[in-house]
């Protein structure tokens, strides 16, 4: 009876990675400012995009943010068990769920992360011998804590510089319209690569649904084959999720970019990708969205343009917010498990 719990929970855990994947596809907005532009078509565009967001998601499962969100944040000796991993992927999702129907915009990657912490915190209370001073590796916590900090402050500095230098060496020596016009063009093909890179990047930190499946490979309930296999449908899921649902978050908000220079477009999209990638390859699991808004605003600051400090401010509030409400939701779901003896 143990024996066929254990293996319905793990088949469960594996079929909602595989969704998590679709659904991290299915919010992407990074090719937007590549539709906007009209480089390429649409629907070869969502391709692009998707077989970049899967290529990069299989292509850095073997470690990295996979292996941060899947074991390195957990103390020595301490492995997730299975209903901690399914109460940390329930809780995340009830709060994303939450955000989106009231229109708050949420980072996945802190819910996902949020909701570990609290489940390990009341694991640690609940069960005997286990120290909360040695439940968390608390210099990995405490980096990736520290990166949602510094990586959208990154990317404004970076895109501010980015812009300061193109700028001067290049923007501001064109004469008339009609060079400007035409150095727009060779832009839209630079933005083109530049995007293609962002979603390789994009794919790679988004430890969400892979961190699920490198917890169950942590403990024993998969292989290293079965993981390769479950990871590779991950990325195709992705892909997918870009293709067949991401298409009209990408279409609305390309809409509103048709105005934007393929220029600036690329410069946002150059300046994330740098820091996804950076992120990427110290094992630090990051918001790509709060990333790409600090960029916005270092792109309006270099212009010297408004910013809404008030609606920013807002946004700031929500994403202190998501961390700690998703611990406490967690914890409490996972309370709720150990009063019926699922541990």
């Amino acid at each position: 009876m143990v024996s066929d719990l254990t293996s319905i929970l793990v088949i469960v855990l594996i079929i909602l990675a595989i969704s998590l994947a679709f659904a991290i596809g299915a919010n992407d907005e990074t090719l937007s400012s590549l539709v906007g532009a009209g480089v390429i078509k649409f629907k070869v565009a969502l391709l692009i995009g998707g077989v970049a967001v899967g290529a990069g998601m299989f292509s850095f499962s073997f470690a990295f943010v996979a292996k941060t969100v899947g074991a390195d944040l957990l103390g020595e000796g301490l492995t997730y068990t299975d209903f901690m991993l399914l109460t940390v992927l329930i809780s995340s999702i009830v709060w994303l769920v939450i955000g989106s129907f009231a229109g708050i915009p949420l980072s996945s990657t802190h819910s996902l992360i949020g909701s570990i912490v609290g489940v390990v915190i009341v694991y640690s209370f609940s069960q005997g011998g286990v120290n909360l001073e040695t439940a968390f590796n608390w210099v990995k916590l405490n980096n990736v804590i520290l990166s949602w900090f510094l990586s959208p402050l990154f990317g404004l500095i970076v895109t501010f510089i980015l812009f300061k230098i193109i700028s001067k060496t290049y923007l501001s020596r064109l004469k008339g319209l009609n060079q400007i016009e035409k150095s727009e063009k060779y832009f839209k093909w630079l933005l083109l690569m530049a995007v293609v890179f962002a979603e390789i990047w994009v794919g790679a930190n988004s430890g969400e649904a892979l961190g699920i499946l490198y917890g169950l490979l942590d403990k024993g309930s998969l292989n290293i084959e079965q993981y390769l296999l479950f990871a590779f449908f991950c990325g195709i899921f992705a892909c997918l999720g870009i293709y067949i649902a991401a298409r009209y978050v990408i279409r609305n908000l390309a809409s509103q970019m048709i105005d934007s220079r393929p220029s600036e477009s690329l410069i946002i999209q150059l300046s994330s990708a740098l820091i996804l990638m950076f992120a990427t390859l110290l094992s630090l699991p990051i918001s790509h969205s709060h990333v790409i808004v600090f960029c916005i605003i270092g792109m309006s600051l270099s212009q010297k343009k408004e910013i809404k400090y008030k609606e920013l401010g807002k946004m700031g509030v929500y994403w202190v917010l998501t961390f700690p409400i998703a611990a406490a939701l967690a914890g409490f779901l996972y309370f709720g498990f150990n009063l019926f003896g699922l541990t």
